[in-house]
């Protein structure tokens, strides 16, 4: 006959609590026995009992024995009622530390475990175990008992039904690849990390098999349905002293698009929940790429982030995320619409004053600002934007250096949005002004054969009445020249102004002149010209120049806007 002789009982402990699991609770709660006896017991008269920290000596029955037979060795799960592997149900909740888990039987305490800083002495043994989130506190070995909470309990992965500490349990775990480095056509290396949980050594090999899914569309808007699997290969797992872990590299030629990667252990063992991960990976950029970035502000000014939308739908960023390289996410939370083919620039507060942004451009805020580096780390590299979807999938992530930005208040371009380019994709702002936040980069065009000089509108007339009080000079420094050189005289061939200048190399100029001299007083109306000079080039045609007419007061009727 089976009984529930004291002695019996004696060897009946509270093996693993989850208290506080991850997420909402949702009645995932439980508290999981072990008889560490012999002999079959029989649980009469015994009860769970939950004691709040806060008040010392209350306690909270949640279940009561009515029967039950435990085998010896076999855990014994009382959980909440969305908790599928259960033998018994909780009749009330499990409480968030400092609190304590108890059973008693006529008034006897059969075990204790108490958890958390400050509690009173009467609700732990010797020394109180630590406070946990969304991980049990379990005893590790099972059912060993020193009735010293904090030398006994550990937190653990949760494992209901199944031993703390199994004799064989494989845990696989995917490192994703550098996101900056992730470009088609390149070796892609994954890390699969194996580590031994298990009581005893790995004495011979076992199989990890890797396979790759593509995710088509954006799944943060479509969700995820992810395509055929593709085979990637086995790696082989070497002997493993327990508590020792290995890493075994998963390579393949990337394509552009996302992946959801996949191993899995060819043979499972004692504990399933870890036989299998996942990684999702994007290759190349999305929809929405990092097309601007000034991270060298002139003094007053602030840093900011340009975004590009290439793709085809509306992206609004609400949600969104953006880290540096400390790798800290900070979250958009205002809806920020980036419509098809356009621009948006964030920065640390929408009202922040940008130099060259143009009226009602869009822009978003991100608080607090992951401040931007001006120098280059001992990796070579000054800083880095890792911009994910709400989903947390990477959107583009991009390094920069601190070279390629030559100057302060002159901002760094992307030279393509095309998301299979590989290699250095950034080069200067090669605007006049510096940069070009909230429209087209100066650098996104081809280098030109030919100068191209336009100047509009041509006579002006700089009297501030808003019309045409800006002379806008654009021209492109052709593939054989290194730069320019721009500076306006009178008739008498003294230089009244000096415009600008750089040596960015090939591409795009814009400049504008507002009609005054060197020290800012306004030149009388007349005729002057404009010289453009190109330098580092091995044409003999080195200088164009080109007459304005300067007008004070209304341009005269008929008078060509045209170049002359």
């Amino acid at each position: 006959m089976i009984a529930p002789a004291r002695w019996l009982l004696a060897a009946l402990v509270l093996n693993e609590v989850l208290y506080d699991p991850p997420g909402a609770d949702g009645g995932r709660e439980f508290v999981e026995l072990l008889h560490v006896g012999s002999a079959p017991l029989v649980l009469t008269d015994v009860t769970l009992e939950v004691g709040d920290g806060a008040r010392p000596g209350t306690w909270r029955s949640v279940w009561r024995a009515a029967g039950e037979s435990l085998s010896p060795g076999v855990p014994w799960v009382i959980g909440g009622d969305s908790l599928g592997l259960r033998d018994a149900t909780l009749q009330g909740t499990l409480q968030n530390g400092p609190d304590a888990v108890r059973l008693v039987r006529d008034g006897v305490v059969i075990d204790l475990l108490g958890y958390g800083a400050d509690l009173d002495r009467q609700l732990f043994e010797s020394r109180p175990a630590p406070d946990v989130a969304g991980q049990s506190l379990a005893r590790i070995p099972d059912g060993i008992d020193h009735d010293d909470n904090a030398r006994d309990w550990h937190a653990a992965p949760p494992s209901p039904g199944r031993r703390n500490l199994p004799e064989r349990d494989v845990a696989l775990r995917l490192a994703p690849p550098d996101p900056t480095r992730l470009w088609p056509f390149r070796q892609v290396r994954l890390t699969l990390h194996a580590h031994n949980r298990g009581r005893i050594a790995l004495v011979r090999e076992r199989a990890v098999r890797t396979w790759l899914r593509p995710l088509p569309g954006e799944p943060y808007l479509d969700g995820f349905s992810p395509g055929t699997a593709e085979t990637l290969g086995v790696a082989w797992i070497p002997a493993l002293a327990a508590g020792d872990s290995v890493g075994l590299a998963v390579r393949w030629l990337a394509r552009a698009g996302l992946f959801q990667i996949e191993a899995a252990l060819g043979v499972g063992d004692e504990n399933p929940d870890n036989d299998h991960d996942l990684e999702i990976v994007r290759v190349g950029s999305g929809d929405v790429v990092v097309h601007e970035i000034l991270f060298a502000p002139l003094p007053g000014d602030v840093e900011w982030i340009e975004l590009h939308n290439r793709g085809t739908r509306t992206h609004d960023l609400y949600g969104w995320t953006f880290a540096d390289a400390t790798g800290k996410r900070v979250a958009v939370e205002q809806h920020a619409p980036l419509a098809p083919g356009g621009f948006l620039v964030v920065s640390a507060d929408t009202l922040d004053a940008i130099a060259q942004l143009p009226p009602g451009a869009a822009r978003a805020g991100l608080s607090p600002w992951p401040s931007l580096n001006n120098r280059d780390g001992p990796e070579g590299e000054a800083d880095r934007i890792v911009v994910r979807d709400p989903r947390g999938l990477v959107q583009d992530a991009v390094f920069y250096r601190a070279a390629w930005g030559p100057v302060r208040g002159r901002s760094i371009e992307r030279l393509t949005a095309d998301a299979d380019a590989r290699g250095l994709l950034w080069a200067p702002s090669k605007d006049a002004l510096g940069a070009t936040p909230g429209r087209a980069n100066s650098a996104s065009a081809p280098p030109a054969h030919a100068v191209g000089l336009r100047l509009q509108p041509n006579p002006f007339s700089p009297d501030a009445d808003g019309f045409d009080d800006l002379l806008t000079l654009a021209f492109e420094v052709p593939h054989h020249a290194l730069g320019f050189e721009a500076s306006v005289f009178d008739v008498e061939g003294r230089r009244r102004r000096w415009l600008a200048a750089d040596r960015l190399g090939p591409g795009p100029r814009r400049l504008v002149w507002d009609g005054t001299d060197d020290r800012g007083h306004e030149l009388p109306e007349g005729v002057y010209v404009l010289r453009l000079e190109l330098l580092g080039s091995g044409s003999p045609d080195t200088s164009q120049l080109r007459c304005i007419g300067l007008v004070r007061g209304a341009v005269p009727h008929g008078a060509s806007h045209r170049s002359p």
